[in-house]
């Protein structure tokens, strides 16, 4: 199988209105509405398996997957 990249995910998501929610309820989750500042470029992140609580985080060219149980569930319960 190809290794994801942002492209291919974005064809797969549509509008990826998932990520959008994921942007959306990180800083809670996070406890800081502050944008570390290298943040420069858009990020888009997608749950890859809920009940693990793995969500990937891609920005730019790059791919950080973190285990984060509450944050994948807060995701998932905004998905409806």
């Amino acid at each position: 199988m190809n290794e994801p990249n942002r492209r291919g995910f974005l064809v797969l998501a549509g509008a990826g209105a998932a990520a959008v929610g994921a942007v959306a309820v990180a800083p809670a989750a996070e406890g800081s509405t502050s944008v570390p500042s290298h943040v420069k470029e858009p990020l888009v992140a997608y749950v890859r398996d809920a009940r693990r609580g793995d969500v990937a985080v891609m920005i730019g060219e790059r791919e950080v997957v973190v285990r984060d149980r509450e944050l994948a569930a807060r995701i998932a319960r905004a998905a409806g």
